[in-house]
């Protein structure tokens, strides 16, 4: 069975946060997803965001796997530009 893990939160964000409920995997996918991409420093766009919400619907090691194509993607070519 795949299981994705919980997701660390800091303690200053579970203030606005609903903590009784847990994110679905799909949504831990997204933003594991989007985390990975933003410290790459790839810039999205509408269509690229469209691309994440369907690539969090894959299970867990898919989506794992992709992020570690991401982060190597993002040391040996992506630059950041400004943040």
């Amino acid at each position: 069975m795949d299981v994705t893990p919980p997701l660390p939160i800091a303690e200053e964000l579970r203030v606005g946060m609903d903590a009784g409920r847990p994110l679905s995997a799909t949504q831990a996918h997204q933003v594991l997803l989007y985390c990975a991409l933003d410290a790459a420093c790839v810039p999205m766009g509408s269509s690229d965001l469209r691309a994440i919400i369907r690539m969090a619907e894959l299970d867990y090691g898919t989506v794992q796997t992709l992020i570690n194509w991401i982060r190597t993607a993002g040391r040996e070519g992506f630059r950041c530009t400004g943040s």
